[in-house]
């Protein structure tokens, strides 16, 4: 994988490339940033021109022995850690019983979040961590000479999935590292990684991609036409790997416009058996649906807001959004708009933490009866 697959980012790989070249590459890096920003595609091009024998001025050459091992992950000097289920009866004790999978995921996707990684292994619901067998594996990895005869790269994905006692085996390593070892750890939260374990490592903050990245990406990458790559990157608000999931389930996007339009409808009649009726079909949504959906709402919160007051210049609307919003849009404004990006984000902190779904939407939709008549 090199920079140029890479999207975005153009001045963080030129520190990278920076780094190499004036051979000051510190041992412990952390790519700190929000999810879907591509930290992981990022750590494993940094890696691809670390290893390179011939790299040149802003990328590896991709042609040479250790960059065609690097393309296919296959490089015996790329290591990963990640968080895994362990499972006894499928023998699943640390990322090595998982390898397979996971540069599946990577080569074919490379943008993905843990919900995507563990939907992809059917565990969703079940606790994925780095333990403690990981903290073997890793002391086993790098005991071994490096193959290249360059640096040996260790990338750990979501370090914040570290347990106790892996963090501070970990923490030793970082200490004292083996000869010639990189450790790349990528991570969506700082604040749960130990302090000690940040102290010890070079903070690279990558920020979130712009949603024209986003859509570019998508249209070219996986062929998604352009208002379809537009409308998900802007509901997605630059999150690669989420935009992905939804510009996968278009139809997704309809059906969510459709039940918003109905629940608006409820709440601005306040029909009661409406209401019932949009709120149980809110909560029959599988949980992952659930949280889109209520993401979709603020999406169409936050574009009818565009709408109003910046004359729909900023507004990124699939053909029935727009005419939608052409009529619904005047209800949103300063007089209910914060009420009801806060009602919805907390319905989606409620669902994050398993609340009973047809109590929450049920909530939720007596709720919007007041504030949209706020809005009028």
């Amino acid at each position: 994988m090199q920079f140029k697959d890479v999207v975005g980012h153009t001045d963080l790989k030129k520190v990278l490339i920076k780094e190499v070249k004036s051979n000051r590459v510190s041992h412990a890096q952390m790519l700190l940033g929000p999810e879907g920003s591509g930290k992981l595609m990022l750590a494993i091009a940094f890696a691809q021109y670390l290893l390179c024998d011939e790299p040149a001025g802003n990328d590896s050459c991709n042609t040479c022995p250790n960059c065609l091992k690097m393309k296919t992950l296959a490089h015996p000097d790329l290591h990963f850690v990640f968080p895994v289920v362990a499972n006894k009866t499928n023998k699943i004790a640390s990322s090595v019983d998982r390898l397979v999978e996971w540069n599946d995921m990577v080569l074919k996707q490379g943008y993905f979040n843990l919900n995507q990684w563990q939907m992809s292994l059917d565990e969703m619901g079940k606790n994925a961590a780095i333990a403690v067998e990981e903290s073997r594996q890793i002391l086993k990895r790098l005991t071994l000479k490096s193959y290249s005869g360059k640096y040996k790269v260790m990338i750990i994905w979501l370090p914040e999935r570290m347990n106790a006692q892996s963090a501070n085996k970990l923490l030793k390593l970082l200490e004292e590292p083996p000869e010639k070892t990189i450790f790349m750890l990528v991570s969506d939260n700082a604040e749960a990684i130990l302090p000690t374990i940040l102290s010890r490592t070079q903070i690279i903050r990558v920020p979130s991609l712009s949603i024209d990245e986003v859509a570019d990406y998508l249209n070219k990458r996986f062929s998604v036409d352009k208002s379809v790559a537009l409308s998900a990157a802007s509901l997605s608000q630059g999150n690669m790997a989420e935009a992905i999931e939804v510009s996968r389930g278009a139809q997704s996007q309809h059906v969510f416009f459709n039940l918003f339009v109905k629940l608006m409808r409820a709440a601005y009649t306040a029909n009661p058996l409406e209401l019932m009726d949009v709120s149980d079909e809110a909560a029959a949504l599988d949980k992952e649906n659930q949280k889109n959906f209520i993401k979709y709402g603020l999406h169409i919160f936050r574009e009818s807001i565009i709408m109003n007051y910046m004359k729909g210049e900023l507004g990124n609307l699939r053909a029935e959004e727009a005419a939608f919003l052409d009529k619904f849009a005047r209800f949103i404004n300063n007089h209910n708009i914060s009420e009801l990006m806060t009602e919805f984000n907390e319905a989606h902190y409620h669902l994050e933490r398993n609340a009973n779904a047809k109590i929450l939407f049920s909530d939720l939709s007596i709720k919007l009866t007041k504030l949209i008549k706020k809005g009028i």
